[in-house]
């Protein structure tokens, strides 16, 4: 009786409801609603751009540093295996070290340079304009042929010139001041810089990175188009303008051009804008050519202008022929007047910042309309992207090469002899060296056998 009792009174399991899924509490909103908001967004996000602006250039500089010295963090980092915020430390120090000793060491004579370049060009407008008023409207026979020059109002120029410059002499001494504000920003961007960097761990986040259902592999390989993009655009211009830098600098100083510090960081810079950087290169280039009085080698003025030029448009052939093609990769293909309007664009808009962004920004902005506009009309958004295509080689580049290749080919014999002739000599001190070193390794392995022995006796 007690057992069909229990059995009776013992409760029977509850299954769970199933879960009804109603509609949820919070309506969706509508396409017009979503249109709304989302101008909304992106008024409210310009006016805080160009209202904070000098804050905005301050974090995407920081940004933009942090983006560049991502890679020698992660090199330290592994090679050898200690914390990310160590290895972000001690590259953010050696590299404000080497600032700081590149600003004591050359940043004054760049601001004097930058001084007398100015006051040098007030004072010889004349000379300029004289000598160019003497190859004004001249005939210049070569063989049969005969050209003329032709005519150059230098009165026009004389005037044009000293209203630009006079300006810019008079504010050639307010340049410490400048430089104090901007190496006080700088050092500002620098700390914000390690901050971002210091807290990424190490993870390489992509700069694109949304996630919406069913979108998951357009928005990756979004992410990485534009992380393409700015590697190539950002790191790769970064890398051809300090080349481009230090080799004008050591051309223009071997040709004993004046003020060649300053002008040749302008030519670098001036990278940053296809076409009109490099011709505001070269154009400085004349001008100090035309400063420098006597002319070194024994070159007349013009013979000296000419070299000059010559050289310089040799070095930005083999710059944008040889290394610009190796570090865009496999990036998006882009106009490069479509660049020089964005860099002007840019430039007005926030300045020097804008300048450097332009490439990268316009390329991105290319990829996200090309990607909607193909949406849009229901077709593959990836088929058909133009990527960068190295551009043909000038008729003088291809001459170099054949001439590089010749001359490889006849040193190859005598270099091959001198390195036998270098091996057979050094042979009997790579010997030495090498027992030398078997002897070190051999009394270390002793003393480390020895004291486990020592430590023994002494228990």
């Amino acid at each position: 009786m007690t057992e069909n009792t229990n059995q009776i009174h013992s409760p029977a399991p509850i299954e769970p409801e199933p879960i009804k899924k109603g509609p949820p509490d919070s309506p969706r909103w509508g396409w017009a609603t979503k249109l709304v908001v989302g101008l909304l967004l992106i008024a409210g996000l310009l006016a805080l751009i160009i209202r904070f602006d000098e804050y905005f250039k301050l974090v995407i500089t920081a940004f933009i540093i942090s983006f560049l010295l991502h890679p020698l963090c992660r090199l330290l980092n592994k090679r050898l295996k200690i914390s990310w915020r160590v290895a972000s430390a001690i590259v953010y120090f050696l590299i404000a070290g080497l600032t700081i000793w590149l600003i004591t060491s050359a940043g004054s004579t760049i601001i004097t340079q930058a001084q007398n370049l100015f006051k040098s060009l007030t004072q010889n407008v004349d000379g300029l304009t004289n000598f160019l008023e003497s190859w004004s409207n001249r005939i210049i026979a070569i063989g049969p042929f005969n050209f003329t020059l032709p005519y150059l109002d230098t009165d026009v120029i004389s005037q044009t010139i000293t209203d630009y410059l006079q300006p810019a002499a008079t504010q050639a001494g307010k340049l410490v001041g400048l430089v104090g504000g901007f190496l006080f920003n700088l050092i500002i961007t620098y700390m914000v810089s390690f901050f971002i960097t210091s807290e990424t761990n190490g993870s390489q986040k992509r700069l694109f990175n949304i996630n919406i259902k069913g979108y998951e592999k357009d928005f990756r390989r979004l992410g990485m188009e534009i992380s393409k993009i700015f590697n190539a655009f950002i790191r790769g211009e970064f890398t051809v303008v300090a080349i481009a830098i230090i080799v004008y600098v050591i051309f223009l100083g071997v040709l004993g051009l004046p003020y060649f510090l300053v002008l040749a960081i302008i030519a670098g810079l001036g990278r940053f804008i296809p076409y009109i950087g490099a011709w505001i290169g070269w154009i400085g280039f004349i001008i100090g050519a035309l400063l420098q009085d006597p002319t070194p080698y024994g070159l007349t003025k013009l013979m000296y202008v000419v070299l000059v030029v010559s050289i310089a448009m040799v070095i930005d052939m083999v710059l944008d022929h040889v290394l610009t093609p190796k570090l865009m990769g496999d990036t998006l293909e882009v106009h490069p007047a479509a660049i020089m309007i964005s860099a002007l664009i840019g430039g007005q808009i926030f300045g020097l910042l804008g300048i450097i962004l332009a490439a990268p920004t316009f390329a991105t902005l290319k990829l996200l309309m090309g990607y909607a506009t193909k949406k849009l009309f229901d077709q593959d958004p990836w088929e058909g992207m133009a990527y960068y295509r190295k551009p043909k080689e000038p008729a003088l580049l291809v001459a170099l090469r054949k001439l590089g290749k010749r001359i490889r080919a006849w040193l190859k014999q005598p270099l091959g002899k001198f390195s036998g002739w270098l091996k057979k000599t050094t042979a009997p001190l790579n010997t030495r060296i090498k027992q030398m070193a078997a002897k070190v390794r051999e009394q270390a392995d002793k003393r480390t056998k020895q004291k486990p022995k020592l430590k023994k006796s002494n228990d």
